[in-house]
């Protein structure tokens, strides 16, 4: 199976998506898509316009979503909206906590908000995100540890937004404090160690910074496009074979 593997592409900030839908290779047969959240505002047309397309590009997607499908909105209804959207699709899969088998591969997905532990330091999220704070931000984190705990299987693809791993921090970002760090990385090392036969590969997004890492055998993928003065060569064609 062939996984093509795409995060951050922020379509919010462009008016016109054609130079995206233009870059897409054609996909092999049978090769799936998964895009690891903060793809656009799911209430504008081009998130529309960018789904129908991978709907009709690829055999089968899988998406979650990350912080920024939340702003300007709450978390409640944006995943009532986008659980309503999703349903026009029988090819594409809207993981929020959930799992699905596909290809003899369960394809496991969540935002996987991490958890605040020092609440003086904020992002964005607190201010453009309806009643949202730290409170909320570890309740969801709870949340989502909570179901990928009692959901992992043999022969699992992970999917996050959030980046699972500590170990996965970027050099460019090893400089900022700890406590602006945690708003992006999660904790996941001892579920990565205690279930490293089960998991297959690790997709993620949210850090902007491309990386190919293996961790206790497992391989983490991050292929982000990033906000538009980022990653001038980004790719859209990254892929592996599971």
């Amino acid at each position: 199976m062939i996984i093509r593997f795409i995060s951050d592409l922020h379509l919010e900030f462009y008016e016109n998506i054609d130079k995206f839908l233009s870059k897409f290779a054609s996909p092999m047969d049978n090769e799936v898509c998964i895009l690891a959240g903060d793809i656009g505002d799911p209430f504008k047309e081009n998130y529309d316009i960018f789904m129908k397309f991978i709907s009709k590009t690829f055999v089968k997607t899988f998406v979650i979503t990350g912080n920024h499908e939340y702003y300007n909105s709450s978390i409640e209804k944006t995943n009532s909206h986008l659980e309503e959207y999703f349903k026009q699709f029988d090819n594409i899969s809207f993981l929020n906590n959930k799992c699905e088998f596909y290809e003899n591969h369960w394809f496991i997905g969540t935002t996987l908000w991490s958890k605040i532990t020092n609440k003086e330091y904020k992002i964005n999220d607190v201010d453009y995100i309806s009643d949202f704070d730290c409170e909320k931000y570890n309740k969801l984190n709870e949340e989502c540890v909570k179901f990928l705990n009692d959901n992992i299987k043999e022969n699992s693809i992970i999917i996050t937004h959030h980046v699972p791993s500590y170990d996965l921090i970027d050099r460019h970002y090893k400089r900022y404090m700890f406590n602006y760090n945690e708003w992006f990385y999660c904790n996941m090392n001892d579920f990565i160690k205690d279930n490293k036969d089960k998991i297959k590969a690790w997709v993620y997004g949210h850090t902007h910074i491309q990386s190919v890492k293996t961790i206790e055998g497992i391989l983490f993928l991050c292929n982000p496009i990033g906000y538009p003065t980022e990653n001038p060569n980004f790719s859209l064609n990254s892929s592996i074979i599971i």
